[in-house]
């Protein structure tokens, strides 16, 4: 599918019923779809035909997501986003085992919240010596992702471009990264970070063919 260069042509119609049909032998990459909007991600994909490569840290749980759908097309690889080699691992599990030996579709859904607190914003005394905090909320939500982008437009590249295939990104955000949120400095940079990158990709992604997108749930 060729892409076009960026213009802004008003709100998506989410009233207009998407044709699954067009996703029927793609490969499908979901970083975090062992769980959650990930695995829901990936049902979906595979339900409409596609095959999908799909990365979590919980092998466990991704175990069995692949193997309840162990007849159908679906690959899963222990990925921990933060890993630059876990990632390569997983884009190399989607060439080689995908039926066209692709990459079409990257859906970067990996992520986590503030859990038990953002480290950012625990106050300790002030009189005594500061606690270097963790970025792991930044690491995961989007230096991960950074990773997972770079990779996606280097696999894309591989592919001859015709009406059958695909090169398409989806962003993974928040409505933290669109408007204030009081609960986690990392998250909310983390999500604003991802629309700015979205933002500037936009504007020449489509000389690779690369289609881009941001979801804010």
């Amino acid at each position: 599918m060729a892409s076009q260069p960026y213009e802004y042509t008003g709100p998506v119609d989410c009233s207009i019923v998407p044709d699954k049909s067009q996703c029927k032998g793609k490969s499908v990459i979901v970083t975090g779809g062992a769980s959650g909007l990930g695995e829901a991600y990936v049902r979906a994909f595979v339900d409409a035909g596609a095959f999908v490569t799909f990365g979590d840290i919980n092998e466990d749980k991704g175990k069995a997501v692949e193997a309840e759908l162990t007849s159908q097309h679906v690959c899963f690889v222990k990925c921990d986003t933060r890993s630059w080699d876990d990632q390569v691992r997983m884009f190399e599990a989607a060439i080689s085992k995908s039926p066209e030996k692709s990459v079409d579709i990257v859906i970067a859904n990996a992520g986590v919240g503030r859990g038990a607190g953002d480290p950012l914003m625990q106050l300790e005394d002030p009189f005594s010596t500061p606690t270097k905090p963790s970025l792991h909320i930044i690491d995961i939500n989007l230096v991960g992702v950074l990773y997972t982008f770079k990779l996606a437009v280097h696999y894309f590249r591989r592919c001859p471009q015709d009406a059958h295939r695909d090169r398409c990104f989806i962003f993974i955000g928040s409505i933290a990264g669109i408007v204030d949120n009081l609960g986690s400095w990392e998250y909310s940079t983390a999500k604003f970070g991802l629309r700015g990158l979205m933002r500037t990709v936009r504007r020449h992604s489509y000389h690779q063919g690369i289609r881009v997108a941001y979801i804010a749930p």
